[in-house]
């Protein structure tokens, strides 16, 4: 994992297919792809990778400062469409 963040928080739209913290903790503590967002890092980032249940997943999140912590706020998990799930394996295989 590329980012470098103390806390992790999930918005209530990220919930909203069904997936949850321990999802998102599995993508972010294995072999992933982080893809900054085309107008830069203030606006986020797209994060591949895959859960223990080996669902490939695209999470969409942020690094905002909270008090004196950097938090990556995810405030969407759904699963890769194929052409995602094609670039996010290239990557890891490598």
């Amino acid at each position: 994992m590329i980012l470098s963040y103390d806390a992790l928080i999930l918005t209530e739209s990220a919930y909203r297919h069904g997936f949850d913290e321990d999802d998102v903790v599995e993508v972010v503590e294995r072999p992933c792809l982080v893809i900054v967002n085309r107008r830069g890092r203030s606006y986020g980032y797209e994060i591949l990778g895959q859960n223990a249940g080996g669902a490939y997943l695209l999470l969409a999140a942020k690094l905002v400062e909270y008090h004196d912590r950097t938090v990556l706020r995810v405030y969407h998990v759904n699963r890769m469409k194929d052409s995602d799930r094609r670039r996010y394996l290239r990557h890891v295989r490598r």
